[in-house]
């Protein structure tokens, strides 16, 4: 179900097309589901998912919080529950290592109100973005001593961290490493690691969020520790649904589970930060989906460590008391402010490079006195107009730190395996990685990498399609099948909300809205029926398209509801 502040970001993500993109259908796959009577358009929707049994559309339309996989499947948690006991009886105080970005702060978030409500006394520490850059590093581990801390966690990284886990060890720490990030062949010497991503690990879903890895030890951890109180965990849910949409992990399987669950949470949230957050930013909590998650929330909390320091965002997520969260949602909305305009100016610089010097390589690298917080947007936005595999490098005193975005069919980690001698330290996932490489291998790293990526790239379309999952008939177009559709949110990644290709109909009525005329509203028209439609961002299409003209679309089907009426519209995404 979408909210009028869903359609207001759809204009933010939606691809700008221009009426001059070909356009693509996607191929059906020939076969039936036994023993299910469905729309064919639904059973396809199941079908490109490989759901193919009445049991599995069950267990995909209804997931149920109880069907989250046992968390003792990591092999190594039996050994995590055990040394949290010997830490609870000798009254040890625990470090935590977070990350600075809202997968990191939110893993934290987890793992300390885990922690503390099994009685134990934590400290957190959450690294700069800026000066210490992404894993563990010794002046955290320096500062853990300090305080007595005996045991550490690691959350949402720490799996390549070879010699960090080393010094740790030196200095008479255990470490429990929480990741969820690519597992190099050499791992850490820890006491435990939690990774999907090992490739000893038998658990069977590999695509959790370092939020999702960090409530798995809390799961187990109550399991074993207080069974009574295992239920009151889902109050946690908000948070890993938050760490999971915003890293972009795909909304199946278990993700599924953590999104539905906890986006239902999230809009009646016990949790002081998130309510001053959405009254300070006007965001609308009565309805949230995985967009709001996505283009509100999650930029909301990154900006914290992209513009100033990430702990600003832990301590709102862990603010027990309004004022102090309402400050610290207000400096947050401030610094989110700034980083967008910041974001704009820069976009524009890189863009006006690669329209100079890139269009024909098949990797944009770029590097620059660029700011380190703001580079990774940027990079995503270039690779989304431009269709190619981007990575942005922030030029330091002596190295470069680099935030790469990928695209569909590639996965960037292993091209900077193949690239993997020309660089100090990498690390990431499938869509999206950093590197750090001294600068006088930067121009050898750019040359080997190009080379390395023609072989990689699979299924590339040019950039010219855009791709249609289904053809519909305007006919076809109702209430009841816009509430079959509905059943498959959250929509996310690699749950993408459908696309239809609808043929010869009629524009009744167009018309420019919003600031500076920027959107389109039209009603459109076939053998009597008619149905409104918008199109986000599509203004200047009005110079081109007019009443009575007949026309093909590619839309989003959806439900709109405004001022207590509900309706089906059209979210119009290219027309010609």
């Amino acid at each position: 179900m979408k909210s009028r502040n869903d359609f207001i970001l759809i204009f933010f993500v939606v691809q700008y097309f221009g009426m001059r993109k070909k356009w693509k259908l996607k191929k059906s796959i020939n076969k039936k589901i036994k023993g299910a009577n469905l729309h064919p358009v639904i059973e396809q929707l199941f079908l490109n998912k490989n759901i193919e049994t009445p049991q599995e559309i069950e267990e995909f339309l209804e997931p149920k919080y109880e069907k989250l996989h046992d968390p003792f499947l990591f092999e190594d948690m039996h050994r995590v529950v055990e040394r949290v006991k010997r830490a609870i009886k000798n009254n040890e105080i625990i470090g935590i290592f977070g990350d600075h970005d809202a997968d990191g702060v939110s893993s934290a978030t987890i793992l300390s109100e885990g922690l503390e409500k099994l009685g134990l006394n934590v400290d957190v520490y959450i690294p700069d973005k800026l000066t210490e850059g992404h894993g563990i590093n010794k002046k955290a581990i320096d500062e853990f001593v300090e305080t007595g801390v005996t045991l550490m966690f690691s959350v949402d990284c720490g799996t390549s961290n070879i010699k960090e886990v080393a010094y740790a060890n030196e200095k008479n720490i255990d470490v429990i490493i929480t990741d969820h990030h690519h597992a190099p062949d050499s791992l850490p010497e820890a006491l435990a690691i939690i990774n999907p991503q090992l490739k000893r690990c038998k658990y069977p879903f590999k695509e959790l969020s370092g939020t999702a890895v960090a409530f798995k030890v809390v799961q187990a951890l109550f399991e074993k520790l207080k069974p009574d109180e295992s239920q009151q965990l889902k109050w946690l849910l908000d948070v890993v649904s938050v760490g999971t949409i915003a890293d972009c992990m795909p909304l199946l399987g278990e993700n599924r589970i953590f999104a539905k669950y906890g986006l239902l949470v999230l809009s009646k949230t016990r949790r002081e930060g998130y309510r001053q957050m959405f009254k300070v930013s006007n965001i609308n909590n009565c309805n949230i989906s995985a967009l709001t998650v996505a283009y509100q929330i999650a930029p909301r909390i990154n900006a914290a460590g992209r513009m100033s320091h990430a702990k600003h965002a832990f301590e709102l997520m862990r603010a027990n008391d309004s004022i102090q969260a309402f400050e610290c949602a207000e400096f947050i909305e401030e610094q989110n402010i700034e980083r967008r305009k910041i974001t704009q100016k820069l976009t524009r610089e890189i863009d006006n490079i690669v329209k100079k010097d890139h269009l024909n390589k098949k990797m944009i690298l770029i590097a620059g006195d660029y700011p380190l917080g703001i580079i990774g947007i940027v990079a995503g936005q270039i690779a989304n107009k431009y269709k190619k595999p981007v990575g942005i490098f922030s030029k330091l005193e002596n190295e470069l730190r680099g935030s790469f975005r990928s695209i569909e069919n590639l996965h960037i980690v292993k091209v900077l395996d193949k690239c993997s001698g020309y660089l100090e330290r990498y690390g990431g996932h499938e869509q999206a990685a950093g590197a750090i490489i001294k600068k006088e291998n930067f121009d050898v790293f750019c040359k080997k990498a190009q080379e390395k990526i023609v072989d990689l790239i699979s299924g590339s379309e040019c950039n010219e399609c855009v791709f249609a999952d289904f053809k519909i008939s305007f006919s076809e177009i109702d209430m009841n099948f816009v509430e079959e559709l509905e059943k498959f949110e959250p929509f996310g990644e690699q749950n993408e909300e459908p696309v239809f290709l609808i043929e010869s109909i009629y524009v009744r009525e167009i018309r420019t809205i919003g600031k500076n005329d920027a959107h389109l509203r039209l009603v459109f028209e076939s053998d009597g029926k008619i149905l409104s439609a918008i199109a986000f961002g599509k203004g200047k299409w009005s110079e081109k398209v007019s009443v009575g003209d007949k026309v093909d679309v590619l839309a989003h089907v959806q439900k709109n509801e405004w001022n207590g009426n509900v309706s089906v519209q059209l979210n119009v995404i290219d027309i010609r």
